[in-house]
């Protein structure tokens, strides 16, 4: 009788650690799954994130794609292809900065040829009268590459996007600083020909700078 009690002891026992068991191997793969399912979502985001910067056209500005890289690289995903996608996103992102380091080089307006046109259109807008006006016009055309030579005028600025105002001529704006009376741009960039002569001249409302 006794035999058979601790034998029956014996089997509960071993039922209980096999139930045991069991169950501690249900729990692992349960986190194992868990795990697997959030590193698969993170991977997805990630690639969300990447292709959104590359495929972005013209909308985000250099500052926020870094943002999204930086987001992107938070997920700590090691999949080869969210990799491959941060590689290319770098790259995009390298050649972004270099150009707009070529820009803000382009930009940078010798303070001479700045504070003669600054000059120009101040004296223009103030004026005594239309052929005093007029004279200094005549006078400030010779800076330029021709009448007709192309004016841009910045309104708006959002990030590395600049939002332009319908173009003109070097004519038609002095023209219109005659009229006007004012002056309200100033200086942005300016190109010249190899004769040295203003063969484009790129100006931002002075309300925006």
């Amino acid at each position: 009788m006794n035999n058979i009690k601790i034998c029956r002891n014996w089997l509960i026992l071993c039922v209980v650690c096999l139930v045991g068991f069991s169950g501690c191997k249900s729990q692992q793969k349960l986190a194992e799954e868990q795990a697997a399912e959030i590193r698969a979502e993170n991977i997805a985001k990630s690639k969300e994130i990447l292709l959104s910067i590359l495929n972005d056209n013209g909308q985000m500005s250099t500052a926020e794609k870094e943002k999204k890289l930086r987001q992107a690289k938070a997920l700590n995903s090691d999949d080869p292809e969210v990799q491959q996608l941060i590689a290319q996103v770098e790259e995009l992102l390298q050649r972004e900065r270099e150009a707009a380091q070529a820009t803000n080089d382009a930009v940078k307006v010798d303070p001479e040829v700045e504070r003669s046109l600054g000059d120009l259109f101040d004296e223009i807008a103030s004026a005594s009268s239309a052929s005093s006006a007029n004279g200094l016009i005549e006078e400030g055309l010779s800076m330029f590459s021709s009448p007709q030579t192309t004016v841009l005028i910045i309104i708006s600025q959002s990030g590395d996007m600049n939002d332009y105002d319908q173009p003109t001529t070097i004519e038609r704006y002095l023209n219109y600083l005659k009229d006007r009376k004012a002056s309200p741009n100033e200086i942005y960039q300016v190109k010249k020909d190899d004769s040295g002569k203003i063969s484009e001249l790129e100006l931002i409302k002075k309300s925006i700078r």
